[in-house]
């Protein structure tokens, strides 16, 4: 009996494979924040300057991460997606155990940019299977599921360095996590790969057809079918504009423990088990919340999930900017930062969903993946690093909190987020009509 797009079910195995796809995202997360939560301890061990350890957490990593991310992205439409989710992951858990023993700055920064060819594998394809998976009216809810991996995997790499770190210190750390990653790889090779498509209308006949699209393919081929894709679809476009506006203060945030030990008193690994504690608290809202108010606002309100994503971030940016100016004496301190892990996380239910939406179903692998690359390469890189130079030049030239003044530079570059974003409801709502 056929079933219209509309009257399609995910299935209970389906939730299995989320919550399954989610546990990796927060290992994922973990092995990736690591560096950052143990930030002041790698450049005094290491001896790095603020450059460097931005690069560290910028450039070295997210360059290869997301231009790998695209041919993830097109393997992702072409093979089985679980299969090749254990490839990175086996990668990324070898290379983070290799980063315990580094000795300097070249060393490590080898390991992080392996680590990102290996974690490039898994949201292309994970993000792939939900949408076969979730019928379109959900996937905003089960796509803010799967992204609760960042903050309970990032806010748990905080945990981490403030609990686990005195006790056995940042390189058995790196270790031990590598090692359970080596682990849970041998279990995805036994996760059945979804049917592509089955959430979709006209279902009927699309397997053939796509695998004889994708067999027949080449890399040219991809590359005009995406650029038509986006040209076309300016919706797609400005949330991809917009997503490079918010991830460079993400990219910002990697200083975020050696500011708050560095410019606001706090002493080495005193913060961090707080800090984590918030990230996971309020980055899982924003995530949760983000996911499902933005399918509640789509099927209500005009402009679709961006809208309801730059209206979000509209009412958040003025504690954003309060919070770098506030004493962490008062209760302002901890509100600003808790709604900054509000903001960054809220973003990917809606925003990944969106695109999804607006991809043709066989090109929704390597879309993910250009969209990573903007997130990333274009704002999450250009963060980290311009945050390390600007701090260095500022010191140089002896400024009064040098790094709180590279962070503010961040968060006021962010503003363009909101604005891209109420662009591409705009064009959302034409497209619809």
């Amino acid at each position: 009996m056929y079933q219209s797009a509309e009257q399609k079910q995910a299935t209970p195995k389906a939730m299995g494979i989320l919550i399954f796809l989610l546990l990796l995202n927060i290992l994922n997360m973990v092995d990736r924040t690591l560096i950052t939560s143990f930030g002041t301890a790698i450049i005094n061990d290491l001896e790095l300057s603020d450059s460097q350890f931005g690069m560290l957490t910028g450039p070295i990593f997210v360059f290869f991460y997301s231009i790998m991310g695209l041919f993830m992205g097109a393997l992702a439409d072409r093979v089985h997606r679980p299969r090749l989710i254990a490839a990175g992951l086996l990668l990324w858990s070898l290379l983070t155990a290799v980063s315990g023993l580094a000795k300097n700055f070249a060393q490590i920064g080898i390991a992080r940019l392996f680590i990102g060819v290996g974690e490039s594998a898994m949201a292309p394809s994970a993000i792939s299977m939900i949408a076969d998976m979730f019928p379109k009216a959900k996937r905003g809810t089960a796509t803010g599921i799967y992204y609760l991996g960042v903050p309970l995997g990032a806010g748990g790499a905080y945990i981490v360095a403030g609990i686990l770190g005195p006790m056995i210190g940042w390189r058995n750390c790196f270790i031990v996590l590598g090692a359970l990653g080596v682990g849970l790889a041998l279990l995805l090779l036994l996760l059945k790969d979804p049917q592509r498509g089955a959430m979709e209308d006209q279902n009927v006949g699309f397997e053939s057809d796509q695998q004889d699209s994708l067999l027949g393919g080449n890399w040219k081929s991809i590359v005009s079918d995406v650029f038509i894709v986006v040209k076309s679809t300016p919706a797609l476009l400005w949330t991809m504009v917009g997503a490079v506006f918010l991830h460079i203060p993400l990219g910002a945030g990697q200083f975020a423990i050696v500011w708050l030990e560095r410019e606001r008193g706090f002493g080495i690994g005193e913060i961090s088990a707080t800090y984590g504690l918030f990230y996971i608290v309020f980055g899982t809202l924003g995530t949760f919340l983000g996911g499902i108010l933005s399918d509640w606002y789509q099927a209500r309100f005009r402009g679709g999930r961006v809208r309801f994503l730059a209206y979000l971030m509209l009412c958040i940016t003025p504690l954003l900017i309060g919070f770098r100016f506030v004493s962490p004496s008062s209760a302002l301190f901890y509100v600003g930062m808790a709604a900054g892990m509000f903001s960054v996380s809220s973003f990917y239910g809606p925003a990944f969903s969106t695109v999804q939406d607006l991809t043709p179903v066989r090109l929704r692998g390597v879309m993910t993946g250009l969209l990573l690359v903007a997130c990333n390469l274009l704002g999450l890189g250009t963060g980290a690093l311009m945050t390390g130079v600007l701090s260095d030049v500022f010191s140089a030239y002896s400024l009064f909190e040098p790094l709180t003044k590279a962070l503010l530079t961040a968060d006021t570059i962010a503003v363009g987020a909101p604005i891209c974003f109420i662009v591409a409801s705009i064009h959302l709502q034409k497209h619809k009509h």
